[in-house]
């Protein structure tokens, strides 16, 4: 079989037996598409295609669901890690689903819910895929090195897979009965033939055991690299190794680990931070490749990115920092700048005080005459001009300042080329328009489109279609996995220096001497802002053991939150199950092997 042929096949195998509609299941059929294990891994060449494609499964648009959006990791990373979360109020996820985490509603009662079996089909696509490569590939022709490398690739990705079911579908390790709890399937050989639950120790016995696999195959395959960034290896396997750990709360292997994963790359200066995190970079060790691809407009930074297309004709916003974290960042912080919030008010009068015609003040941003509280605090609308006597309006509205700081920010903030980056003339959160009410400068007029309170302008996307090496991994990611270990083991003086060589970057004139829980406080709050938006909110809460809080935005009371009240609330660490979510109906319906006197609610 041609090698255009294995892939092509494969690329239908990831569509039509892993996503399929919400009424059926990657059980229910098996496509005729799928090919043979032997065919696919007769050669090495053959198998690292067969790779290719298994990544390619990581960024497709799932189009079968009847869900366009769903394409893969960084869209879920959005809608389950960060829509679910506390930290990020994520534009369209929000929007869509906002309310899910604080109302203990579908997710966490329905199993056969949409939100209950995207994570569930996604991961174990990865790893029915995984498991074909697994199966053939000691017997493919071709150089040892390079079948070593395959097969480290192959573990890596099918670790991954599983990885993704703990975090969602498990509890916390500390409420697993020692990992006794039962809450996946048990799935190692190609093909979707019946297979039992298992225990949480049984799938992290697995993971540790592909892992541990995957760096020998690595670390034995010489003169053998992967092509792209968007391919694992054997720092992404190292990374991985240091995720599961760290579920696993253990500690020396999650220190270990992190520490080696970082080898080779070097957490990201200021300049690359406020670059628009959509071009590679020494920090980036895992990604999505950033070529145009056959998702377009339904890529995520269509949807998430401040130039996003969507958030243009959508209005959605791409995403909001939560005004409670925001407060607990120092004021030096440079990471402070990729969010609009009330300090911008003063920032940009200081710089020109024709930039705030309405002589505003921080209490605007809590007036319900000019933010839209049921719109996502909603900053956009409201008066472009002086009210008149008969005005509903009593007040200049948001929009100057809005518009101001997104264009400071574009032009003043923002490294990378901001000519390049728009999108059929939209910026971020703006657009040239000739018809619009806010005067942009002496040759153009703008419009806003929909900015929410604490607006993020961290993620920025290549035109026309959203493109961008949104992270998987980073090498940052890894220096905080490797500090918050640290502080379990006792290692304080590694966690010290770890937070100095990230904030004493970011923080100008940064030193810390905690100990104790009020420097694994510090680990976790610098953690926080560091990741903010790249899918670690509602996993980390999760793992930490911490409440959901999010803080409501109230009208007239300064210094509130910025969720609106649908979305805002509280959700205590032994609501929905203890965050674990169901197993799919679909999978025990197809699957006879399951015994449902066995499955956990």
């Amino acid at each position: 079989m041609k090698h255009n042929k294995i892939i092509g096949a494969l690329s239908v195998l990831a569509l039509a037996g892993g996503m399929v509609s919400c009424a059926d299941s990657f059980l229910s059929t098996m496509p005729e598409s799928t090919v043979a294990t032997g065919e696919v891994t007769a050669t090495v060449e053959g198998a690292q295609l067969a790779i290719n494609g298994i990544c390619n499964a990581m960024q497709t648009q799932y189009s079968k669901t009847n869900y366009n959006q769903y394409n893969g990791e960084s869209y879920l990373n959005t809608l389950l890690g960060e829509g679910l979360g506390q930290d990020d109020i994520s534009g369209l996820s929000i929007s869509q689903w906002g309310e899910e985490i604080v109302k203990q509603g579908a997710p966490w009662t329905k199993d056969n819910y949409v939100l209950n079996w995207m994570m569930w089909a996604y991961a174990y696509n990865i790893i029915q895929q995984a498991n074909q490569v697994i199966a053939g590939i000691d017997n493919a022709t071709g150089a040892e090195a390079a079948r070593n490398f395959v097969k480290g690739e192959a573990l890596t990705l099918r670790a991954h897979g599983y990885i993704k079911i703990l975090q969602y579908y498990a509890p916390r390790w500390e409420d697993s009965r020692n990992g006794e709890f039962m809450c996946a399937v048990y799935r190692d050989k190609p093909g979707i033939a019946d297979a039992p639950l298992c225990t949480m120790n049984q799938v992290l016995d697995l993971v540790y055991s592909d892992l541990t696999e995957a760096i020998k195959c690595f670390e034995n395959a010489p003169g053998v690299s992967r092509d792209e960034k968007w391919q694992p290896d054997l720092s992404v396997a190292y990374g991985l190794f240091a995720r599961v750990a760290m579920i696993k709360h253990d500690w020396p292997k999650a220190q270990e680990m992190a520490n080696l994963a970082q080898k080779g790359y070097s957490t990201m200066d200021n300049k690359t931070y406020l670059a628009g995190f959509c071009y590679d970079n020494n920090d980036f060790m895992w990604e999505q490749a950033a070529e145009p691809s056959d998702i377009y407009y339904w890529s995520w930074g269509a949807h998430h990115a401040v130039n996003g297309i969507y958030i243009k004709n959508w209005g959605e916003g791409a995403g909001a920092m939560d005004y409670q974290l925001y407060k607990q960042m120092d004021p030096k912080d440079i990471r402070r700048q990729c969010y609009l919030m009330p300090d911008k008010i003063a920032f940009l009068q200081k710089i020109n005080r024709a930039w705030n015609p309405g002589g505003l003040k921080e209490k605007a941003f809590w007036d319900p005459d000019v933010v839209i509280e049921s719109s996502n605090v909603d900053l956009s609308s409201g008066p472009t001009k002086k009210p008149g006597k008969f005005d509903k309006y009593k007040s200049w509205g948001m929009a100057h300042i809005a518009l101001r700081y997104s264009w400071y920010y574009t032009t003043e903030i923002l490294t990378s080329n901001y000519q390049a980056m728009a999108n059929q003339g939209q910026y971020a959160y703006y657009y040239i328009d000739n018809k619009g009410k806010l005067l942009l400068d002496a040759d153009n007029n703008a419009s806003l489109s929909k900015i929410p309170f604490g607006a993020q302008y961290k993620f920025w996307s290549i035109p026309p279609y959203g493109c961008s090496n949104y992270p998987f991994m980073r090498s940052t990611e890894m220096l905080l996995n490797e500090a918050e270990a640290a502080c379990h083991n006792g290692d304080e003086t590694t966690a010290r220096a770890l937070l100095y060589k990230l904030n004493g970057m970011r923080i100008p004139g940064y030193s810390t001497s905690k100990s104790g829980d009020d420097l694994l406080e510090e680990v976790i709050l610098s953690r926080r802002i560091e990741l903010w938006g790249e899918g670690f909110s509602f996993t980390d809460f999760k793992r930490w053991n911490r409440p959901i809080v999010r803080v409501a935005w109230e009208s007239g009371v300064e210094g509130s939150g910025n969720w609106m009240l649908e979305f805002a609330g509280t959700c205590p660490t032994n609501a929905n199950k203890g965050w674990r979510m169901l197993i799919p109906s679909s999978e025990y319906t197809y699957n006879k092997a399951i015994d449902r006197s066995k499955l956990e609610y």
